[in-house]
């Protein structure tokens, strides 16, 4: 059978092949001596395949071995390829340090915007913490706790991300850590949510416009300080919640997510609560009493 011509020599001449050809070479040689130098056709056959053996002795190429250097040529691609691609992957880890950068700057951010509470605060400022002057009836009624958003609202947030179809990477991952994560920022929420009703009780029970107030809190100091008592107090809970919150935030970010996914999901944050600011805003313009469920308000 031939070969076809673009297949390489090598493939159909095996070393075993030219050890038999050989040896066939060296009998022919021999016969014609014995035969005086006559010819025939197995002659010019076994010469035939005597000058197929040499062609293939000139084609074969010796194995490099592993360690001895290539042709310069050959080093100068390679060096090139490298440097390329080295290049390519410096790229890479900028644009990842950058994100991460971005990231630990938008979380500082949220972290300034939550800390205000920290600060020495008036009577009017615990009031503003509350009930921001700048966020309509809508936006309070569906994202507020305690002035802003609820931990676990923020949480569920990213939930709902990782059951749709194109938001986050391995969701099913995702699933027991969000479970986790929300049942115990919950737990937080529930104690705090007792303790502002307590303190919201003894509001109405010991302040001096209360109705005993007049009568058994007289002697305890002037009505004044016994408000900014109470606004102590309520101002404690904005704190822990404030750092609830941050804290839901930044677990979230740091210790459930990717940092590609973190991104996105903080990406999807800012932008949903803008849109509820917008729907709020727009709302507000309506006249009307608001009517809110109080399923949206927390209560259960």
């Amino acid at each position: 059978m031939k070969r076809a011509s673009s297949q390489p020599i090598l493939i159909y001449c095996k070393e075993s092949d030219y050890e038999e050809v050989m040896e066939k070479v060296q009998f022919q040689e021999m016969a014609g001596k014995d035969r005086g130098g006559g010819r025939g056709e197995d002659e010019d056959e076994f010469d035939d395949m005597a000058d197929q053996v040499t062609c293939i002795s000139l084609h074969k190429r010796e194995p490099i071995k592993r360690g001895e250097g290539e042709l310069s040529w050959d080093s100068d691609m390679w060096r090139q390829e490298q440097k390329t691609r080295a290049t390519r992957l410096e790229k890479q880890l900028k644009a990842r340090w950058a994100l991460e950068d971005q990231i630990e700057d938008q979380l500082n951010r949220f972290h300034a915007h939550y800390n205000r509470a920290t600060a020495p605060t008036r009577l009017k400022d615990v009031a503003q913490l509350l009930m921001p002057k700048g966020t309509p009836a809508y936006e309070m009624a569906a994202l507020s706790w305690f002035g802003d958003w609820r931990p676990t609202a923020i949480v569920g947030l990213l939930r709902s991300m990782a059951h749709s179809s194109s938001s986050l990477s391995e969701p099913m991952g995702l699933e027991e850590a969000l479970s986790q994560l929300i049942h115990e920022i919950g737990i937080e929420e529930a104690v705090l949510d007792e303790e502002m009703a307590e303190i919201q009780a003894n509001c109405v029970l010991h302040l001096p416009f209360g109705p005993a107030g007049s009568v058994n809190n007289r002697a305890a100091g002037p009505a004044l300080a016994r408000v900014q008592s109470e606004f102590k107090k309520i101002h404690r809970v904005i704190t822990k919640a404030q750092n609830l919150r941050f804290r839901a935030l930044e677990l979230a970010v740091k210790k459930v997510l990717c940092q590609t996914d973190a991104a996105e999901f903080l990406v999807a944050f800012v932008g949903i609560q803008d849109l509820i600011h917008q729907i709020a805003a727009q709302q507000k313009l309506r006249k009307g009493p608001v009517s809110v469920p109080l399923k949206a308000l927390g209560c259960s």
